[in-house]
């Protein structure tokens, strides 16, 4: 679906209803804005994270790490420093 729409003069732009909901955009919530071969291209913040937590799954894949593994030693490494341990 392609719909016309214009950018405002302070660079603001109106999304219409159909194509968010066909973007799976939510009102209000944060997107993620990328420029790609010249095209702005807009995806929920979830989609993002979604996608890099699959393609961070697959690099631990059979290596005995996890992203929640990885995860816990940061969040040790981050209290440890907080309490001057480190």
């Amino acid at each position: 679906m392609a719909v016309l729409t214009k950018v405002s003069e302070l660079g603001k732009m109106n999304i219409p209803a159909q194509i968010r909901r066909q973007a799976g955009l939510d009102r209000g919530g944060p997107v993620m804005m990328t420029v790609v071969a010249g095209e702005i291209r807009l995806r929920p913040v979830r989609t993002v994270l979604t996608g890099l937590q699959s393609e961070a799954d697959s690099v631990f894949a059979g290596s005995g790490e996890t992203v929640d593994g990885f995860l816990a030693e940061r969040r040790a490494e981050a209290a440890r420093d907080e309490a001057g341990l480190a």
